[in-house]
């Protein structure tokens, strides 16, 4: 997804107070495309229910992930990341978290502590 397009979705999602941003790409999108960090303005968009940031090339989540509270879904598969803050821990909502086809080697121990994810695909 090109930045413009990207920041276009951003600015759309903060002016109508949208619960659901997809900022994914698909498998065969060029690397010059993807996401390499995440914007800082997402978290801005407190009230974000469902992000999508798969197929992209995310290495690190920043702790300021945890301002995203509403969040019950959290899809970030395909990506390049190879750890997971223990700040995640403080997204109490989440229900839905897809972690796979990353570089994972382990969780936080932390994780046990949402207690409102139903759902892990690693």
């Amino acid at each position: 997804m090109k930045p413009e397009e990207v920041r276009r979705r951003i600015a759309e999602c903060k002016e109508q107070r949208l619960t659901k941003l997809d900022l994914s790409n698909e498998s065969d999108t060029s690397d010059e495309e993807k996401l390499t960090t995440i914007p800082a303005e997402i978290f801005d968009c407190v009230w974000l229910e469902k992000l999508d940031l798969s197929f992209n090339q995310l290495r690190e989540l920043p702790d300021s992930i945890t301002r995203l509270q509403n969040s019950s879904q959290l899809y970030l598969g395909s990506n390049q990341l190879r750890e997971l803050p223990d700040s995640i821990t403080r997204l109490h909502s989440l229900s839905a978290l897809n972690l796979s086809s990353n570089q994972l080697s382990e969780l936080p121990d932390s994780i046990t502590r949402l207690h409102s994810l139903s759902a892990l695909n690693l």
